[in-house]
């Protein structure tokens, strides 16, 4: 029996994608429910589905769970994203909260912004990124050889994180990535897997924020 699952977050990217990346690599269904309304977001807290008042909420087989980086981990692990031993698994998790840390740069964030600060937050989050994540992670993927993935000669949650962040900086700045032969040959193999394939270029994937779902997200959370 298929696993049930649903996934209540704004209708964007945001946290949710690396979730969103995971569940379409591992050839999971799920459905939506996206925020929109003060009082369905009240009544969702009320009804204590989400532990600290946050979202992504990932409810599957009668699981509520919050907390996007424990969500991912949970999947990881249910669908075999994570290694058979615990050297592997150390050097996962240093890169996916690599790549996290990368992510936290603002990238989602950006357009929370006044208007006339956003080239300069854009400009700030591209120096950070090619001065300090693009080299350490071309450095990753050339030290595990010819394989093209982070860690091992499969895909791993590693790699699912890293690619929601290279996807960002592609719609940003194509140059950074394709200027990198690590990184454009790994773009190129995480965008071709089937399930990461069928789902970029489906209709379940949020196109590039703009200022009205922004303004849905405040809206939602009565900011």
């Amino acid at each position: 029996m298929a696993d049930e699952v649903k996934l209540t977050y704004f209708a964007g990217r945001g946290r949710a994608e690396s979730i969103r990346l995971l569940m379409a690599a591992a050839g999971l269904k799920w459905t939506e429910e996206h925020l929109t309304d003060p009082d369905r977001v009240t009544q969702i807290r009320n009804e204590g589905l989400v532990m600290f008042g946050q979202f992504p909420l990932l409810q599957i087989n009668g699981m509520n769970l919050v907390q996007a980086q424990a969500i991912i981990r949970y999947l990881a692990n249910k669908y075999g994203f994570v290694a058979d031993n615990l050297e592997e698994n150390a050097r996962i998790d240093m890169l996916a909260m690599g790549a996290g840390d990368w992510f936290g740069l603002g990238f989602a964030g950006i357009l929370f912004h006044p208007v006339e600060k956003r080239e300069n937050v854009i400009k700030g989050i591209l120096e950070k990124s090619k001065s300090r994540y693009i080299p350490a992670f071309e450095k990753a993927l050339k030290e595990n050889g010819s394989k093209g993935y982070l860690v091992g000669d499969t895909m791993t949650v590693a790699d699912i994180i890293l690619l929601d962040v290279v996807l960002w900086v592609w719609e940003l700045d194509q140059t950074l990535v394709k200027e990198s032969t690590e990184l454009k040959a790994f773009y190129d193999k995480m965008t071709s897997q089937p399930g990461l394939k069928e789902y970029l270029n489906g209709p379940g994937r949020f196109p590039h924020p703009d200022d009205k779902y922004i303004q849905d997200v405040k809206r939602a959370l009565g900011w």
